[in-house]
């Protein structure tokens, strides 16, 4: 049992063997498979590599058979350095993994109608490209496809794609705007990281996840525009090192307040809506100026707007030291006290001042509110004995020293 098993492994292998085999047509390597008649461009054979324009055909014949090219295959054209411009037959329907890596002398190549997929690293470091058209037939846009292309100053994405990859345009330097489509639903993680010249997004209604440094380290930036009503969700360092406080955030104006309530959207400098409307700043309310009084117990501070601090300055125009003469001093200060009231969410009040001053030994009180300390008590008499004394004066410089 166990040799007819062998056996016919063995004889499948050679089957599938003898159905494909690998070519050199016009100057291009394909692997060919027989029984489907269909050709894949593989990578240069004797260590030659790839170079100048190259046009790639639909179809090629082979021992009197025509094959159609329907793909190129992973790293076919990797680090062909002398590549100048491809053009990609309507036959291929996807292209593979780092096809054209590190190809820094391609400065174009058309990709047709037929492609539905571009692989991860498809044309990584393709630093003379300086533009690209991908065309509506393409839903999958992978994993640092265009990365590291630092010639690249526009690219065209259509409205057939759904997702674009982690580090899909990481580091185009030559990038100064991009439009994400509608069709877009989740942009992967650095996939426009380090853009450095990039100053206008727009992403598409469509778009649901933004994840970690999608566009990240972007300092030109400028404007945003987000024309998904449904703030998505979005990752609090998707714009780091953006300045994004500097930027204005452009959104449907029914949703500005949602944008505004949430990081990092909140960060903007400015949030308008996509109609040019920018809602007005609800005005900031204004504590109200305090009133001061004075008790037995000391100062007392009065405002209409509830649950409000005071701060409060007390200054005394008779600090001094010295020698008594006649072991005497004669006591003739004047406290002067400015204040204000202060409370989170609005403006401090206006400054307020007032003073406290002796005349023939009694404390005349200016700009204060009259408080009655009590039924046959006379004003000043901090310590209620029926006269105002040396002894009130000292409760007062007391409270007014903070004692």
């Amino acid at each position: 049992m166990m040799k007819k098993s062998l056996f016919l492994a063995l004889l499948l292998s050679v089957t599938a063997n003898a159905f494909a085999v690998e070519a050199e047509i016009n100057g291009l390597w394909y692997e060919l498979v027989s029984d489907t008649k269909k050709a894949t461009v593989i990578q240069y054979k004797n260590h030659n590599y790839y170079s100048g324009n190259i046009v790639i055909p639909e179809t090629v014949e082979y021992n009197g058979a025509a094959y159609s090219v329907t793909s190129i295959r992973d790293y076919a054209f990797d680090s062909c350095s002398g590549l100048t411009s491809v053009t990609i037959p309507n036959s291929v329907t996807w292209i593979g993994i780092s096809v054209f890596d590190g190809c820094s002398g391609l400065t174009s190549v058309t990709i047709p109608n037929s492609v539905t997929s571009i692989g991860y690293s498809a044309f990584y470091n393709c630093s003379g490209l300086t533009s690209v058209t991908i065309p509506n037939s393409v839903m999958s846009i992978g994993s640092s496809a265009f990365s590291g292309c630092c010639g690249l100053t526009s690219v065209t994405i259509p409205n057939s794609v759904t997702s674009i990859g982690s580090f899909a345009f990481s580091n185009c330097s030559g990038l100064t705007s991009v439009t994400i489509p509608n069709s877009v639903k989740s942009i992967e993680w650095y996939a426009f990281f380090d853009c450095s010249g990039l100053t206008t997004i727009k992403i598409g209604s469509g778009v649901k996840n933004i994840y970690e440094k999608a566009f990240a380290k972007c300092p030109e930036l400028t404007d945003v525009y987000c024309y998904a009503e449904t703030v998505p969700t979005t990752k609090n360092d998707a714009f780091e090192e953006s300045y994004i406080n500097h930027a204005t955030l452009h959104v449907p104006t029914s949703s500005i307040d949602a944008y505004k309530a949430v990081e990092p959207w909140a960060s903007f400098k400015t949030i308008m809506g996509l109609d040019g409307t920018i809602p007005e700043e609800p005005e900031t309310p204004k504590c109200a100026t305090p009133t001061i009084a004075f008790d037995k117990d000391g100062l007392v501070f009065s405002c209409e707007t509830p649950d409000v601090d005071i701060a409060y300055e007390i200054t005394d125009s008779d600090i001094r030291k010295g020698f008594a003469n006649g072991n005497k001093v004669s006591l003739t200060p004047v406290y002067t006290i400015t204040y204000y009231a202060m409370k989170a969410g609005y403006e401090n009040s206006d400054v307020a001042t007032a003073t406290i001053r002796w005349r023939n030994g009694t404390p005349v009180f200016q700009g204060f509110t009259r408080v009655d300390p009590g039924e046959g008590a006379v004003w000043g008499d901090l310590n209620i004995d029926g006269v105002v004394d040396v002894a009130d004066i000292a409760n007062i410089i007391d409270i007014m020293a903070g004692k």
